[in-house]
């Protein structure tokens, strides 16, 4: 697409490109790269960067040019960061299910400690029964009937068990509250009302620090957002785009 910027999706825990595909399957072509959050942990700054420039590369911009970053859950925890360190390479932030903190904190919304702590003592013992209780959980709210045994082949990554831990370590330890306002993209954030993960509250923690953020709530939506919602998703990332290219995008 003439004058689309290059997109960065960032998957959430467990989750690997293929989470994207109901997505991108009703979008029209764009510029985009996949960053993988296992990636991204390692090396937050130059991870970014390279998908960034991938996904400049597809739209024909400079590498430098800012993009779209696209996140989900852990992943939105990774494209806001990229936004916060570097202001420059985001012009958009789109936030799916994403918590500033995930673990309950004085107001006591939020996980449970001790249950992120139980399932990372449990992929030792059982990776495969830990990652099917997540997702039972993930789903609970869901209304729109979505077959998940049917589509997590193409879903999930191929992960072991260190992985996964090194997933919700990360989640354990990320509190971006005190550094939301650094943001200069513009943002929004998609929040599910029922989603048993990260909590409806999560979206107004970037909403009341974020400048000019604003927040979309999913009546009935579950944590799995881009799974149970991914038209409701591409025709915003393709209004995002279009207003880019002053065009609208089909």
């Amino acid at each position: 697409m003439i004058g689309a910027p290059g997109i960065v999706l960032v998957s959430g825990w467990t989750t690997g490109p293929g989470a994207w595909n109901g997505v991108l399957a009703a979008c029209p072509p764009l510029p985009v790269a996949h960053l993988d959050w296992w990636t991204a942990l390692a090396d937050p700054a130059a991870a970014f960067a390279e998908a960034a420039a991938r996904a400049n590369a597809l739209a024909g911009m400079p590498a430098a040019a800012p993009v779209i970053a696209v996140g989900w859950s852990l992943g939105g925890q990774i494209a806001a960061r990229a936004a916060i360190d570097a202001p420059e390479a985001v012009s958009d932030l789109l936030l799916v299910s994403t918590p500033a903190r995930l673990l309950a904190d004085e107001t006591g919304l939020g996980a449970d400690p001790i249950s992120l702590r139980a399932m990372r003592q449990g992929l030792r013992r059982d990776a495969k029964a830990i990652v099917e209780g997540f997702w039972a959980e993930a789903l609970a709210g869901d209304r729109t009937g979505f077959d998940f045994p049917a589509e997590s082949d193409a879903i999930l990554a191929k992960l072991d068990a260190k992985t996964l831990d090194t997933g919700l370590a990360a989640l354990a330890e990320t509190d971006l509250r005190r550094q939301l306002p650094r943001i200069r993209a513009a943002t929004l954030v998609i929040q599910g009302d029922d989603d048993r993960i990260v909590g409806a509250h999560a979206a107004q923690t970037f909403a009341a620090a974020v400048p000019g953020a604003t927040v979309l709530a999913v009546a009935d939506g579950s944590h799995a957002l881009p799974l149970t919602h991914p038209r409701m998703i591409a025709e915003i990332l393709t209004a995002l785009v279009g207003a880019h290219t002053g065009a609208p995008c089909r």
